[in-house]
């Protein structure tokens, strides 16, 4: 009833009229225009003088329009671009309803939204996705996006030339599925270890190529959260690290290992071996130092290539005498090194020690030539003959130089 009422008040149409916000027409049927609102004349600058001389069709269509019965120009049509008074278009989204009185119908009430700001903006959307399209496609990136559930939502045409998948090989499939294994366990930590206001991220992890093979990646994250806090998206872009990586383990690998041998090197033997001291005290340990007697006069004789081919065999023979009951390392030249940890006694050290002296005593064959080296052994006991690394090497060292001399060490 109060709807009614409101409704059928006199006056309320005309000022819903005059005063809404969409610019409006009341045309007759020849589309000649009646009447106009104030944002109807202020959307394109007219007067209602100049209005009223012209048929709104011509005036949506501009001047000199070959336009033909007024229901046909706008059947169809529900936006327009029309050339405004100072020269610049407008664009708008048309509303045509009839107007009837009495059963028959007495012209039109014409409705324009100005739509200009939302077509630049639309426009300007188009442009940033065709460019976003661009550079994802040709990126050395690969740029992904990921659900709350860790499911991949989006991934860049990048990936085909990058990991051997199409976009579509990819998107709604769990991002796990394509990761190393050690690799889910890391992003589970980093997930575990988010502070509460921490949007973005950093971490390093393989990807499987579609051939099998793993890529090293270097992935740069950020997290979407909704109202709670709650990680609901996330955006990743990554890049190929996997020549990078593996430059890195080497330069690693060779800052720690002998070049000749493959053995762990000086530094490498220092570090396992003080870790060892740390964490088993009360436990008796050993440290064998041995160099090769006969070695000079094999490079004098052979020279240097075949004194390098023997020092390899004798770190293999050190190394399957050895097992892993302990480590075995080249401290340089001639000179290795054996640490073993936890024995029984000594007797059990000698046991080893013979093992060694007689395997490196068996003639060793190069080109056709039989070689032959023993090798000259000091040893030093944890705790009892020093408390560091560099103790037991001192003690094994004076006990090396006393066993080339042929006595005991003091």
């Amino acid at each position: 009833m109060v709807r009614h009422h409101l409704l059928t008040l006199p006056g309320a149409f005309q000022h819903f009229f005059e005063h809404h916000l969409d610019a409006m027409y009341v045309v007759d049927l020849d589309g000649r225009v009646l009447s106009a609102n104030a944002s109807a004349l202020k959307m394109f600058d007219f007067t209602m003088e100049e209005l009223s001389q012209t048929s709104l069709v011509q005036l949506l269509d501009g001047p000199g329009a070959n336009f033909g019965n007024f229901d046909e120009t706008f059947e169809g049509r529900t936006e327009w671009a029309i050339l405004h008074k100072r020269g610049h278009l407008v664009y708008v989204r048309v509303t045509c309803t009839s107007l009837v009185s009495d059963g028959q119908e007495m012209g039109k009430l014409i409705v324009l939204e100005d739509i200009t700001e939302q077509r630049e903006q639309y426009k300007k959307l188009l442009e940033i996705q065709e460019m976003f399209a661009f550079i994802s496609e040709k990126s050395q990136n690969i740029i992904s996006s990921f659900s709350a559930d860790g499911m991949f939502t989006y991934i860049s045409p990048s990936v085909k030339p990058l990991l051997g998948y199409t976009p579509a090989e990819v998107i709604g499939k769990p991002a796990v599925a394509f990761n190393h294994p050690d690799t889910n366990e890391e992003l589970f930590k980093l997930r575990m270890s988010l502070s509460a206001n921490q949007d973005t991220g950093r971490f390093t992890g393989r990807l499987r190529h579609k051939d099998g093979e793993y890529r090293w990646y270097e992935t740069t994250i950020q997290f979407i959260r909704d109202q709670t806090g709650a990680i609901r998206q996330t955006i990743g872009v990554g890049r190929d690290i996997t020549d990078r990586k593996e430059a890195e383990d080497k330069i690693s690998y060779l800052a720690y290992h002998d070049t000749l041998t493959d053995l762990p090197n000086r530094r490498l033997f220092h570090r396992r071996v003080s870790l060892v001291l740390e964490r088993n005290i009360h436990q008796r340990h050993s440290l064998m130092l041995l160099d090769l007697d006969g070695f000079k006069y094999v490079n004098d004789t052979f020279g240097h290539e075949m004194g390098d081919l023997l020092l390899m065999e004798v770190a293999q023979r050190l190394t399957r005498v050895i097992g892993d009951t302990g480590v075995v390392a080249r401290l340089g030249g001639d000179e290795f090194t054996v640490f073993q940890e936890n024995i029984v006694d000594k007797d059990d050290c000698d046991l080893t020690m013979d093992r060694v002296k007689r395997a490196i005593a068996e003639p060793i064959v190069i080109e056709g030539k039989a070689l032959h080296v023993t090798a000259s052994i000091g040893v030093a006991f944890f705790p009892a003959d020093g408390d560091s690394v560099e103790k037991l090497m001192r003690h094994a060292d004076v006990a090396m130089y006393c066993a080339k001399q042929g006595r005991n060490p003091p």
